[in-house]
């Protein structure tokens, strides 16, 4: 008996909603605030960058993601007056560091502003470069969703093999 109730309860827990072979996407949820371990680009997207020395150098201009969804760099723009003639220049973001300056977030670079401005410029991929990158991430994800399937289906064929077997009487 305490088989057949194992057997059961693994079979329903193989049968859970995880292992349904469609195609369908979860329900859409809606997050109703931010959390306290999460930040908004606008946190950085326009935030003052200076030198080591205190020196304003520029603002942060964009972000760049790894495909973990992890900030990789962080692209600022210096020189130029009013985003006119500026240089985007890109630098790891682990290397930035963040401090409160005059009750206003700056992000400090470990350089000085001649190695910035000597820095080669940040160049971006252009749509049709970021339409193939997406495709492939996609390929990437979908192929991850049906690994995840196929091993829960095995899940359950598995436990549905060991309550068949705990069916059958003990000779």
């Amino acid at each position: 008996m305490k088989a057949m109730l194992a057997a059961a309860a693994a079979l329903m827990i193989a049968a859970s909603p995880v292992t349904a072979q469609t195609n369908a996407p979860a329900p859409l949820s809606f997050a109703d605030q931010q959390k306290n371990s999460e930040v908004l680009d606008t946190d950085f997207i326009g935030a003052p960058v200076n030198t080591k020395d205190g020196q304003p150098i520029g603002r942060i201009a964009n972000l760049v993601f790894d495909r973990d969804g992890s900030i990789e760099l962080a692209v600022i723009g210096t020189g130029g007056f009013l985003g006119i003639g500026e240089k985007n220049v890109a630098v790891p973001f682990d290397a930035m560091k963040s401090e409160m300056v005059n009750n206003q977030q700056v992000f400090v670079v470990d350089a000085t502003k001649d190695q910035l401005m000597a820095a080669p410029a940040f160049k971006i991929l252009n749509a049709k470069a970021l339409d193939a990158r997406m495709k492939d991430w996609r390929a990437k994800a979908q192929q991850s969703w049906a690994d995840i399937k196929s091993r829960t289906a095995k899940m359950y064929d598995e436990a549905k093999q060991r309550v068949e077997e705990a069916k059958q009487p003990k000779q």
